[in-house]
């Protein structure tokens, strides 16, 4: 399939948005799974976000957010509308980051685009406590907000202050933690119907100084933990949330599912909570696979298995 690229003069802006129709959307999910976007803008910074944002609300398009990829399962058909991927390469973060010190603490401004696992280790190694979870994780700090991402008994909200918004309509606002609403992998925006009204473009959190050699090893720790128990390749991190008291990989593998394929995708043999494309894969071979592990959950032990991951079709509706 062949991309065509579009160049729109936008006000304001000294570059123009470069927008590609048809463009396929397993290049932009850790899955490698998604049929095309009908048109595509690669914003890497909250200015060039905003401006996207305010051209697909121009247009009259259904707007789609997409950051790192990670638990993301893009339909076999693609998204209609305007798809936006926020996010940027680590190496490029530091200047879409603003630290002020307070003494005991510093507070930190993050653009949603930056790399959770990027700031995870740049946290760490200036002696920053709080974020050495994220080292590792896939996603960016925009999808950490809106999900609640967390690891090793931490969560992105245990230190959030606050976050900036921008409606689909061009409205930009400042929420407190609290209007955030975040609970186990959920937030208030999270819980809104897809396509979202609104959209993260920076995050503040507040991370009291600690020792920057001991964080740093605890972050190599975290990260090594993660490459000994999780598989790398094309997967999308978790597939179901924990149920209470009770953990979605151990049900998995205690039904015998460990390994269990539909076409090249199957439970990994590593961890029976994340699925893997062997190459190939399609979107309706993973919705195959999640709902037989659902159905024989049910029957053999009660639990109803919810997805941690969200599927998207169409004009970006979530189901």
């Amino acid at each position: 399939m062949s991309t065509e690229l579009l160049q729109v003069e936008v006000p304001g802006q000294a570059a123009p948005l470069k927008i590609e129709q048809e463009s396929p959307l397993s290049r932009c999910t850790t899955w490698r799974i998604g049929g095309p976007a009908e048109f595509l803008v690669r914003a890497s910074t909250p200015d060039a976000l905003v401006a996207a944002v305010r051209w697909g609300a121009d247009q009259g398009l259904p707007i789609t957010l997409i950051g790192g990829g990670s638990n993301l399962l893009v339909g076999d058909d693609g998204l209609r509308g305007l798809v936006i991927i926020s996010k940027t390469p680590g190496e490029r973060s530091e200047v879409l980051l603003n630290a002020t010190d307070f003494g005991d603490v510093v507070e930190v401004t993050a653009a949603a685009q930056i790399p959770i696992n990027w700031i995870g280790r740049y946290a760490c190694d200036r002696g920053w406590s709080g974020l050495d979870w994220a080292v590792g994780l896939p996603g960016t700090v925009g999808g950490a907000t809106v999900n609640n991402a967390g690891a090793h008994g931490t969560e992105q909200k245990d230190h959030l202050v606050s976050l900036r918004t921008l409606s689909t309509s061009g409205e930009i606002e400042v929420h407190d933690r609290a209007w955030l609403n975040p609970t186990y992998r959920n937030t208030t925006i999270k819980a809104q119907p897809r396509p979202r009204d609104l959209i993260v473009l920076d995050a503040t959190m507040r991370l009291p100084k600690g020792d920057a050699a001991v964080l740093s090893g605890l972050a190599e720790e975290h990260a090594r933990y993660r490459k000994e128990t999780q598989p790398t390749g094309a997967c999308a991190g978790s597939t179901f949330a924990n149920p209470e008291g009770d953990f979605a990989g151990r049900l998995i593998e205690a039904a015998g599912l460990k390994g269990y394929a539909v076409g090249p995708v199957s439970f990994s043999t590593k961890h029976s909570n994340f699925i893997v494309n062997a190459g190939g894969g399609t979107a309706a071979q993973v919705l195959e696979l999640i709902a037989h592990a659902q159905a024989t959950i049910r029957d053999q032990f009660g639990v109803e298995l919810h997805r941690e991951i969200e599927y998207l079709s169409g004009e970006g509706s979530q189901s």
